[in-house]
């Protein structure tokens, strides 16, 4: 691939903590505008690539890592990398939703208005491009002022989608985002995915593989650290190159 064919590309990365070899020689490329799966057993490495990907892994002490991460042309693993306009660029939400103890309006308000946006239209207008983008609009257009706590669990996801999406990323991280909701929050979580594909980059890791193979384009999966096997999804789920990775997506094992 050429580079302006990939938005992500990964080479010979490795992660530790401590003595612990979380991620071995991983090398990937993620294309611009698809939503990549990741999926494997529990440990495999999936949220611990997820954290590397933002840098949030240097929140961990002990943590380490070797290898280069390409985000477009710059390589956030170098030492002149921003990190915290990283984070703006790649964003992450995690399973368990985590709003804020604040209206609906100030969960999506608060990380611009520290970014240094004051404009009080754009950044209404933001509110609403935001929450619609997250399928959530018109379920609380009438109740901005009401506290995010009053949303039930797949309201709340989507919330925190939206302040995700508030930030105007490029990248959007999703660590097993369905995991605690229902199976119609669950499909209206997909659903914004697909719409949401047209303008960010996505990488969805989860354990349900039937999630995996109804939501996403192409696919890693990963074994001790490893990845065993990519491809288009359609294919790795069909005819699989590697037993592992049959035996996985069959139940054998996970």
């Amino acid at each position: 691939m050429n580079m302006e064919d990939y938005k992500i590309r990964l080479e010979e990365v490795s992660f530790f903590y401590g003595n612990f070899q979380a991620l071995n020689n991983i090398n990937l490329e993620i294309r611009p505008r698809e939503i990549f799966g990741l999926m494997g057993p529990a440990k495999s490495g999936k949220s611990t690539l997820l954290s590397v990907l933002n840098r949030m892994c240097d929140l961990i002490p002990g943590a380490r890592f070797t290898g280069r991460i390409w985000l477009d042309d710059e390589d956030i693993l170098s030492p002149d990398c921003d990190v915290v306009n990283l984070r703006r660029r790649v964003g992450l939400v995690l399973s368990k939703p985590v709003p804020l103890p604040r209206s609906i309006r100030e969960n999506l308000l608060l990380a611009p208005r520290l970014a240094g946006k004051k404009d009080h239209q754009e950044l209404e207008e933001m509110v609403e491009k935001s929450l619609k983008a997250a399928q959530l609009w018109d379920e609380v257009k009438d109740r901005l002022n009401d506290s995010a706590l009053r949303l039930s669990g797949g309201q709340q996801q989507r919330l925190c989608l939206a302040r995700t999406l508030a930030m105007e990323p490029e990248v959007v991280l999703l660590d097993e985002p369905t995991s605690g909701l229902d199976p119609i929050s669950t499909a209206k979580i997909e659903e914004t995915l697909f719409q949401l594909k047209k303008n960010y980059t996505i990488i969805l890791v989860s354990n349900n593989t039937k999630q995996i193979a109804r939501a996403t384009d192409r696919v890693a999966f990963l074994l001790m650290s490893q990845i065993i096997e990519i491809g288009d999804t359609p294919k790795v789920f069909t005819v699989p190159q590697d037993k592992r990775t049959d035996d996985y997506i069959s139940g054998r094992f996970g």
